[in-house]
This record gives C-alpha cells, sequence and structure tokens, in this order.
C-alpha cells in the first residue's frame, strides 16, 4: 500500500543548467507509534467539480514499513469510511478492532459503529467490505 507513495517518481524540472532529469523519493526518519493513512477518496474534474474516487484498495491487515533508522510491522486497527454515491452526500461510519482483544488473539473480532448502532464483524469483512468506502486507516505498532 505504501509502496507506490514511497517509491521514486520523476518529476518534469529543468535545472538552469540544462538537464531535465529529476526525481523525487519519500521515506520516513522515525516510524510512529500510530500511523495514519489518509486515502484521497475525492477529487476535481477539469470543470471543477468536486467528485468521489470509488477505485478499489486493497486494505492490508499487516504493513511493514522501514525508516532511515529501522523497521517496524503494524497492524490495521481501524478504518474510517464514507457510505455515499457522490462527493457531497453520504454517511460516514467506523470500524475498529475489539479493544478488549489481545494482540495475539485469534478470534479477529471487530466492531462496527454507525452512529448509535454498534455491530459486531471481523477484520476480514472489513477489508473486503471497505475496499472503495475508507479513507482513514489506523494502524498500531506491533
Amino acid at each position: 500500500m505504501l509502496d507506490n507513495y514511497l517509491m521514486e517518481s520523476e518529476l518534469e524540472y529543468r535545472c538552469e543548467c540544462g538537464a531535465t532529469k529529476s526525481g523525487q523519493c519519500s521515506s520516513f526518519a522515525t516510524l510512529p507509534r500510530v500511523l495514519v493513512l489518509h486515502l484521497k477518496r475525492f477529487r476535481y474534474t477539469p470543470t471543477f467539480q468536486l467528485e468521489k474516487i470509488h477505485d478499489p484498495v486493497d486494505l492490508q491487515r499487516e504493513l511493514v514499513v522501514s525508516s532511515g533508522q529501522d523497521g517496524a510491522c503494524y497492524s490495521l486497527v481501524s478504518t474510517i469510511n464514507h457510505i455515499g454515491a457522490t462527493a457531497r452526500s453520504g454517511h460516514y461510519i467506523c470500524d475498529g478492532v475489539d479493544p478488549d482483544v489481545g494482540p495475539v488473539d485469534l478470534t479477529d473480532r471487530w466492531f462496527t459503529y454507525n452512529d448509535t448502532v454498534v455491530t459486531q464483524t471481523s477484520g476480514v469483512n472489513v477489508c473486503n467490505q471497505r475496499q472503495r468506502s475508507s479513507y482513514i486507516l489506523f494502524y498500531r505498532r506491533q
């Protein structure tokens, strides 16, 4: 998921020396305890209309992230999702891992929070059902 963001990208640039090749590479200097990923689910059309992006994203339960100093494994613990057809309408819900479940517990018990309605689900269901609606992902360092 982070590979595309962290890989080197070519920039359109012309240097005073006449060179036309330039690149940019992003990396983490240090890694946080909680990694928050914001997926860009909205864009502006050429006519400046706000449009929702429905492209599916493979939600990974585990992420291995490296930094300049070390690496770390992260586990998905929560998602915030926009349920709706357009950028101007819809509803927000949240999915989160059961706070009473320890890191080595294999029950895979999650909850979906939809206003005052809380329902039990699983991390597998969350990753399958939220591929087109999740836009903020919370990963906790293991």
